[in-house]
């Protein structure tokens, strides 16, 4: 009875003993992934931080009368913004444009169009700027008119 008593204390041991050794492989495949998972969130964040975001939008502040708005939406300052509005008889840019300029984070611009009583529903205005990035960005986006 002595030895069956110590061959249950033995395999009860071993199965302790490999019950450890699973769970730990399992803890440590998991820490592992986790680790690898906050490091790559690690880079992104590191990589948005030097983007600049810069987006369009039309804003009508009367009849016949649009703003374009161009603000920065990224994280990081936009240098030498430049903002290519197509010329048109069917409506004026009021006042030229600053351009070349710099756009901190979630500042902006406007250039006022006035509209002649024929306007295009749409126009495509080219965007170029350098962030922390990249030197040179290039966005065509296509604008609604109100």
């Amino acid at each position: 009875m002595e030895i069956l008593g110590l061959i249950i204390s033995i395999l009860a041991l071993a199965l302790t003993i490999i019950t450890y050794i699973l769970h730990d492989n399992r803890i440590k495949k998991q820490e592992k992934l986790l680790n690898e998972y906050q490091l790559a969130k690690i880079e992104t964040e590191k990589i948005e931080l030097k983007k600049a975001l810069i987006e369009a939008n039309v804003i009508k502040i009367k009849d016949w009368k649009n703003a374009i708005k161009v603000y920065n939406k990224g994280k990081s300052i936009a240098r030498k913004v430049y903002v290519t509005i197509p010329s048109s008889e069917s409506y004026n840019l009021i006042g030229g444009s600053p351009c070349p300029i710099d756009l901190k984070p979630n500042h902006s611009i406007e250039f006022i169009l006035l509209l002649s009583t024929e306007y295009p529903d749409k126009i495509e205005v080219k965007l170029e700027w350098e962030d922390d990035f990249n030197e040179h960005n290039v966005e065509n986006q296509e604008l609604q008119l109100l």
